[in-house]
């Protein structure tokens, strides 16, 4: 899997957890409409009943979104596992900046690219053109590295 559809799974798996809580919070809020208007017509509107009710739904409620974003977050966590590097894989032992491959590819980028323009433009092209780390680290967005790079040498 490639970065780009790396962040594109996460993204898909997020919007996913947005609708399962949407689908949550128009539970609740039916539940509390039923309990409401159960009450009004025993004429318990006012009652410790009624705040009882409403209490334990929005318990349910909550652990309920607690499990949306914790299955979020398990999910999110297995596909970058997928994507760490292998043993004896290009890990970034060799790279002269930082590489995590817990970070987004926007953050990769950034830290890639200032490491680059922090030295002399010509040097830091030729050096880029020989990272493999740099390559296999930052996916497409190599390619705009290496063409800011080559813009700033013109």
């Amino acid at each position: 899997m490639t970065g780009s559809e790396l962040e594109e799974a996460i993204a898909r798996l997020i919007e996913e957890a947005n609708v399962q809580t949407e689908e949550a919070k128009a539970d609740y809020e039916a539940g509390v409409l039923r309990a409401e208007y159960g009450a009004a017509e025993r004429r318990m509107y006012r009652s410790c009943a009624l705040e009882q009710e409403i209490a334990e739904l929005r318990a349910a409620y909550d652990t309920r979104i607690l499990r949306i974003q914790k299955d979020l977050d398990e999910s999110i966590a297995a596909l970058r596992a997928e994507e760490e590097p292998s043993e004896g894989g290009s890990g970034g032992e060799d790279a002269p900046y930082h590489v995590d491959y817990r970070l987004s590819m926007r953050d990769r980028y950034i830290e890639v690219k200032e490491y680059y323009l922090s030295y002399d433009p010509a040097q830091a092209l030729a050096d880029l053109r020989q990272d493999q780390v740099a390559k296999d680290y930052l996916g497409s967005y190599y390619n705009y590295l290496l063409q800011l790079l080559t813009m700033i040498q013109v």
